[in-house]
């Protein structure tokens, strides 16, 4: 079986190893020009044990989400998507460096969920790169599949503030990359960009 982490005591960044001669990513990822091949997708994913996840009371990010869940939740949930016949495609033709991908989401989530400012990027920016590839419907197919895994792994009052708040992100990007508002003057409809 193939694991999510890395080698116990390996140094950030390295190979976790190979599996059939195919080198691994840390996170569990073939270096190879056929990664479906091997990829670990269809295996139930965990999170790290957070022994103040349930029974808490009122759900605190900072308290029962940690950078171990979420470096275990992003490939978990990234496998799922490249496997998907509608948005995988789209992912793995945008992302040349999965590891480096990985890390970027992990700061991202960790920002977000935790308050942490590690993520410096700026998302709008990155899926603008690749507007002509992506459509509406592949935001509802992210969030459906971001749903079963954070249902999968995540206890239910923190998966559903992942689920919550990745909805509002994903209307503000759909908001950015397909609706303009009309020059001065014309209705203040949102009108739609062309998106054939």
């Amino acid at each position: 079986m193939l694991s999510l982490s890395r080698a116990r005591g390996a140094p950030r960044g390295t190979d976790s190893g190979s599996i059939l001669g195919v080198r691994m990513s840390r996170w569990g990822f073939a270096h190879s020009a056929e990664p479906r091949l091997v990829r670990a997708s269809r295996r139930r994913c965990s999170v790290p044990a957070n022994n103040q996840l349930e029974g808490s009371g009122a759900l605190s990010r900072a308290a029962t989400i940690d950078e171990a869940q979420l470096e275990a939740l992003v490939p978990c949930f990234y496998a799922r998507v490249r496997d998907d016949a509608l948005i995988g495609p789209v992912f793995d033709g945008a992302v040349a460096d999965w590891d480096d991908h990985f890390e970027k989401l992990i700061a991202f989530w960790s920002s977000v969920m935790l308050t942490s400012g590690r993520y410096k990027g700026n998302p709008v920016a990155a899926h603008m790169q690749h507007r002509s590839a992506i459509t509406p419907p592949m935001f509802d197919r992210w969030l459906s599949l971001w749903a079963e895994v954070t249902d999968e792994i995540l206890p239910v009052s923190a998966a559903a503030e992942f689920q919550a708040r990745a909805s509002r992100i994903a209307e503000s990007l759909k908001l950015a990359l397909f609706f303009r508002l009309p020059p001065p003057g014309e209705s203040p409809a949102i009108v739609a960009r062309n998106v054939s």
